[in-house]
């Protein structure tokens, strides 16, 4: 019980000093802090609810698998500015910057304890290590997010003059605020990051999937090097990922609804778990999303209902926008949640495997790792494995896997990304309940790379801003 009372008392005076004070970087960092003195309550702080939500729901109203059948003609609210890519998401120079703040707040929450923990009472020299490496991972992690958010995306010929995000390894207001370091600068620390807290990171994070790992270490290297388009070093990590951590998937085909999935902290196929900051909202995926999923996939019925909720959908034909909705909680009679995981799982580790042996010409394997995904989301009788002796079929079929098994995960946009600069997206459109298109992404556009907000250039008037479409 005293260690609850402690728990919330750390978090709930951070809450506050949160809201009272101002920085020239966040806007979000607290002043002065010395409230973490033992190994506990650095444990404590790196379990806290804010880092275990940390993935910005703002992703999904980004990406192309997401529709709004109310947005107003022009938009007029936030969260309709950033799903019809404008230049900023707020003009108000008061306001806290979307996005950006909370993945600051992360950044200050693991510098924390990088900082302080070796200065922490109680606990062994080898246990602080583990957290430090924690720490590192999580600060990577974030800095993962922030460099494909307002950098461009990765390119070996000019990442090391395109500008990303101030790399912070203080938690000191009265410390300079670092320039924007490059795109290959920001890499460059996610991996030097990772590799350092390697060794000194648990084996097992079975009690509890929001914790570091080798695994978790591994698993977001594989997603870090297929950003950059490192398809030897992505499955590399992601085989180290399965071979040092969990290693099989939930299966579905058995299950009848989605209450049966292990809840997320202890769900045996998650690598390095996270919610994200919105994990309660639910979405209304575009047409061409619920038109493009097999109708036997037991994702479809399992976490998209007709409103009202109708847990089987019937028919499947989608004929009208704003008629089905996704439930990020999944589908369930017994009304229990099973959010899904925005963190690394063995399912994404196996669809990197697959995206890098189709990329490289070995198709024969790369649709048996897809198959290792698939099987596991329908009915034995009504499954069917995917073969292809053509490249650009199989490497379809998987990026079509990932937004199947990733739809609000945080994730498509970021394919979109890497996609874009293949030259394999066409243009997106977001259209209005009248049929009116009010905004457009077209192909290599750079709304792809977020602007820096006005209210953290306010106090950087000296940095450069991203460029944006005329």
């Amino acid at each position: 019980m005293n260690k609850n009372i402690h728990k919330w008392f750390i978090l709930a005076l951070l809450s506050v000093l949160v809201l009272t004070s101002c920085d020239k970087y966040l806007d979000v960092q607290p002043k002065g802090m010395r409230l973490l003195s033992t190994v506990t309550d650095f444990e404590l702080w790196l379990e806290s609810d804010f880092l275990q939500t940390q993935v910005p729901f703002h992703l999904n109203l980004l990406g192309d698998t997401k529709d709004n059948t109310t947005i107003k003609n022009p938009p007029v609210m936030g969260t309709d500015w950033i799903f019809s890519w404008q230049k900023q998401f707020s003009n108000e120079l008061k306001a806290t910057p979307a996005i950006w703040s909370d993945q600051y707040k992360a950044i200050y929450y693991y510098n924390t304890v990088l900082l302080g923990i070796d200065d922490a009472t109680g606990g062994t020299q080898e246990i602080k290590q583990s957290i430090k490496a924690e720490a590192l991972l999580g600060r990577a992690f974030t800095y993962l997010y922030l460099v494909n958010l307002y950098g461009k995306q990765y390119n070996q010929t000019t990442s090391d003059t395109d500008l990303a995000v101030p790399f912070m390894v203080s938690n000191d207001l009265s410390a300079p605020t670092p320039p924007r370091s490059s795109v290959k600068e920001i890499y460059d620390h996610i991996i030097a990051d990772i590799t350092s807290a390697i060794p000194d990171l648990p084996i097992q994070n079975d009690q509890n999937r929001f914790r570091g790992s080798k695994a978790g270490a591994y698993s977001i290297l594989a997603r870090t090097y297929l950003y950059m388009a490192d398809y030897s070093k992505a499955a590399q990590n992601a085989q180290l990922a399965l071979d040092n951590g969990p290693n099989t998937i939930v299966d579905y085909s058995t299950m009848t609804q989605a209450a049966q999935i292990p809840q997320l902290k202890r769900r045996p196929d998650a690598i390095f778990a996270r919610y994200n900051t919105g994990r309660g909202s639910m979405e209304f995926p575009t047409l061409d999303l619920l038109k493009l999923y097999n109708k036997q996939d037991k994702r479809l019925n399992f976490f998209c209902s007709n409103i009202p909720v109708i847990p089987n959908l019937g028919g499947y034909v989608f004929a009208a926008r704003g008629k089905t909705m996704y439930w990020p909680g999944g589908i369930t009679s017994s009304g229990a949640y099973v959010y899904p995981n925005c963190g690394t799982s063995v399912a994404e580790m196996r669809l990197i495997l697959a995206e890098a042996a189709a990329r490289t010409g070995s198709l024969s394997k790369a649709c048996d790792e897809l198959h290792l995904v698939r099987k596991c989301r329908f009915a034995a009788s009504a499954y069917v494995k995917f073969e292809s002796n053509i490249k650009e079929s199989v490497l379809e079929a998987i990026i079509n896997e990932r937004i199947f098994e990733f739809p609000f995960h945080g994730l498509r946009w970021f394919d979109m990304r890497r996609l874009d600069a293949e030259g394999r997206m066409s243009e997106v459109k977001r259209i209005d309940n009248s049929g009116n298109v009010i905004a457009s992404l077209p192909p290599h556009s750079n709304k792809y790379t977020l602007q820096i907000p006005i209210q953290v250039l306010y106090f950087n008037p000296d940095w450069p801003q991203n460029e944006w479409d005329n």
